[in-house]
């Protein structure tokens, strides 16, 4: 059953593009469509014959902040900025939210904040509606400032933490589960690469005597959109690491519906660590085969392949895979935090071609942070490449009706398929996965 995975973040729509230069065009195309995996490329093979200087720069932009190089993103987006407002229109709002995300990334947590601040106090001033996001964002980031920003002390050598499967298996393992200090109390938590923020229940909130912020516009996307509470956990120490002031999104766990709550209840998970715990650590790696997290004490040596993981509007990471039923790459939601996985419906709807004759056999209902859903399905075969490695996955669900979570991309890569290998490297300096 799937929980909780990221903040629900605004729409993208900045450029609209002549249809007389072929490569701004498919710049355009891609931004306009999130397409990051293939803006980069793109940009990266094609970006010395960009006609528009705005559009170079913007694509930069993107490039930088999706793929984690946030002193690069601050750079650019600052050009954009101080030269190309008027072409930006109202994507001026969603940089300026993009670079105070950067800002924080680097710790310029007053940058932040004040990024954030004047933007809304201009709107303000100028009587024009403010957003609601926007203000909540300003709010948490005077918070954490005002406490001393996140913070992550992490020893120079390599750190082993154990971890388990909620089932107690690794063929059909659940989530992964991890034993954490939080305010020096020893508490279970879902080690989530789906989490775009960390998670709490109001209940556990409340018995470590936290203090919330209940600032409007704060939400999360679960299995719909639920409001959210703010708070700052002073401590959290996970093995050997020890992160000070960390945020988390404080939400009542509950569904609504009955058996889904029960079971929710048995299980006991009352916390969830998302990516904002995982990237500063450089390198996090999931030995499977052994129960392990690992955080080397050196970063593996980078790939040909890197990079071909991204970090989303709504923080998680998406993986680039070739598949090579539809001979194209695809973006997967890289969700160990999702017991089930399967292609999405809109790969189904994109690609009906290729399932012609196919019936829906069966129902997935999962439950999560705002209710139950439920997806008609059907199976097929999949094979693809991850890196330098193809995969060949037999029974891989498919939404015909309805869908999973993570329906904005093509493939939910849950908890199942990763633990069908023995390890998963995950490396945020170059943005790159191997499975191995």
């Amino acid at each position: 059953m799937k929980r909780i995975i990221s903040y629900v973040l605004l729409a993208f729509l900045f450029v609209n593009v002549s249809a007389a230069q072929s490569v701004d065009e498919r710049i355009g195309n891609a931004m306009n469509s999130e397409s990051w995996h293939q803006l980069r490329k793109i940009y990266m093979e094609e970006g010395g014959h960009i006609q528009s200087p705005f559009l170079r720069t913007l694509s930069r932009f993107f490039v930088a902040h999706f793929y984690n190089e946030p002193d690069s993103a601050m750079h650019y987006g600052g050009i954009l900025l101080e030269k190309y407002q008027g072409d930006l229109g109202g994507g001026v709002a969603n940089v300026l939210y993009l670079m105070s995300d950067d800002a924080a990334r680097l710790g310029l947590w007053n940058d932040a904040y004040q990024m954030m601040h004047a933007y809304n106090t201009a709107l303000a001033q100028a009587q024009v509606p403010t957003e609601p996001l926007f203000v909540a964002t300003e709010n948490q980031y005077a918070a954490l400032c005002d406490a001393g920003g996140f913070q992550v002390i992490k020893p120079a050598k390599e750190i082993r933490i154990p971890f388990s499967y909620l089932s107690g298996k690794r063929e059909n393992p659940g989530l992964i589960c991890l034993s954490v200090q939080i305010q020096g109390e020893t508490v279970r938590v879902n080690y989530d690469t789906g989490a775009g923020a960390n998670v709490m229940s109001e209940e556990m909130a409340r018995k470590l005597n936290l203090k919330l912020y209940d600032f409007a516009g704060t939400q999360i996307s679960g299995v719909s959109n639920v409001n959210s509470k703010f708070a700052i956990v002073d401590s959290v120490c996970l093995g050997e690491i020890v992160y000070r002031n960390v945020p988390f999104q404080i939400i009542d766990f509950s569904t609504g519906n009955a058996e889904a709550d029960t079971q929710l209840k048995e299980i006991g998970l009352h916390c969830v660590l998302g990516t904002q715990t995982m990237m500063p650590l450089g390198e996090i790696q999931f030995d499977f085969a052994n129960c392990n997290l690992i955080v080397p004490g050196k970063l593996s040596a980078k790939p040909s392949y890197a990079p071909n993981i991204y970090r989303s509007a709504g923080k998680a990471f998406v993986l680039s895979l070739y598949d090579c039923k539809s001979q194209t790459y695809i973006d997967a939601h890289l969700d160990s935090g999702a017991a089930y996985h399967g292609l999405t419906f809109k790969y189904f709807d994109r690609n009906r071609n290729l399932f012609e004759g196919m019936t829906a056999t069966d129902t997935l209902r999962y439950a999560g942070a705002g209710g139950v859903r439920s997806a008609k399905i059907g199976y097929t075969d999949m094979h693809y490449k991850i890196g330098d490695r193809t995969v060949k996955s037999d029974s891989v669900r498919v939404a015909m009706e309805g869908d999973l979570q993570g329906e904005e991309f093509d493939m939910l890569y849950g908890l199942p398929e990763m633990t069908a290998f023995d390890k998963m490297i995950l490396n945020f300096k170059d943005m790159w996965l191997r499975m191995e």
